[in-house]
């Protein structure tokens, strides 16, 4: 870090934040109304410092620099900041290895870090099934080998909360009630080209992490299809905080990701109406009765050193070679693991209103 950690929390956080932030509220995202309460860079380095020195005091301090613009819950500011300091504290003692074993002591710290990021907006509630925070944790912590403990237990809460809600709202009477054994495993395969893949994304901050998932997912299904790294980040992620350009460049450092050179396939992700526009702004005088094939073939023929020169500016990139079939396997176990981490954020943190669940 190179941030100092006898600093005032206050102090630190914010210049973490470098200045990327709203001008009334220098940790929230200028890009979105602050009522939104979306970070304006990938906290997840700093939360970790603190997490691992114990400093319940500043992860409170940043629930609450997040929440501050939009506090809720309708009580009096200095309880609500309370409120956020006590919860920072029940997130550095949550006994994560009441139901996961396995993890090393990386594996747990990501996953603390991981729950501040998301008690901005969540509560960790069996209501937290009905979301995509699942989403954000399988991707954040598919490098790590955990193995679920007492699942059944946490299948009973789940089908009890589920059988519970289903006699007031229909909604839920439309969730199966799961067997016993009907979670997936959170531990991928055992694969040696996996592993490769995992090392790669466990060198990335957990916010560069969930993008770097969201672009394995998404190009591991379509893999003649380049796309900007930028295009691939959901929603989901940037909302736990990112800073979309730099995790681009950590990802494409990782070697997970490489600048494509397929320009027939990138320009098959235009429209007819992009393809008439770029042709205009070259000169190059095309027809409107002529169909996006054609249209695509003269601008190659045209324009190739236009096009490769706008690909490089806009970022596009593939899945790199030596990382194309361990992609599959991640998205599978991912896309798997999504429901059991549902499971285990509604019922097995600790974090519930009644502590146990």
């Amino acid at each position: 870090m190179a941030y100092t950690l006898s600093s005032p929390p206050v102090t630190d956080l914010v210049a973490f934040a470098a200045g990327a932030g709203h001008p009334d509220y220098p940790c929230l995202s200028r890009t979105h109304a602050p009522s939104s309460c979306v970070p304006c860079a990938d906290f997840s380095p700093w939360l970790a410092e603190r997490i691992r020195q114990g400093d319940a005091e500043a992860v409170g301090e940043y629930l609450w620099r997040l929440r501050e613009a939009n506090p809720g819950l309708g009580e009096p500011l200095d309880r609500l900041r309370q409120h956020y300091m006590a919860l920072a504290g029940r997130i550095l003692a949550a006994p994560l290895e009441r139901h996961l074993a396995g993890a090393d002591s990386q594996g747990y710290l990501d996953l603390r870090v991981a729950l501040v990021l998301l008690a901005v907006h969540e509560g960790f509630s069996g209501f937290i099934m009905t979301g995509e925070a699942a989403d954000f944790v399988a991707a954040v912590m598919a490098p790590h080998a955990l193995e679920l403990a007492d699942a059944g237990g946490l299948v009973d809460a789940r089908n009890e909360f589920v059988r519970e809600m289903a006699r007031e709202m229909s909604y839920w009477a439309a969730w199966p009630i799961l067997p016993p054994d009907g979670l997936p495993p959170l531990a991928p395969p055992d694969d040696p080209a996996l592993r490769l893949l995992q090392d790669a994304l466990l060198s990335l901050p957990l916010g560069a992490r969930a993008h770097a998932v969201d672009s394995i997912r998404h190009l591991s299904a379509h893999p003649h299809v380049p796309k900007t790294l930028a295009s691939l980040s959901r929603y989901e992620t940037r909302k736990r905080g990112l800073d979309v350009a730099e995790s681009s460049r950590l990802i494409v450092d990782s070697g997970i990701a490489a600048p494509s050179t397929d320009i027939g396939a990138w320009l098959g992700t235009w429209t007819r109406r992009d393809l008439l526009g770029f042709l205009a702004q070259f000169g190059v005088g095309a027809r409107n009765s002529w169909g996006k094939e054609r249209l695509a073939e003269v601008a190659r023929t045209e324009c190739a050193e236009q096009l490769r020169q706008r690909m490089a500016e806009a970022g596009v990139i593939e899945l790199a070679t030596e990382h194309l079939e361990a992609a599959k396997l991640l998205r599978t176990h991912v896309e798997a693991a999504c429901e059991t981490w549902r499971v285990w954020l509604a019922f097995g943190t600790g974090l519930g209103v009644d502590g146990e669940r």
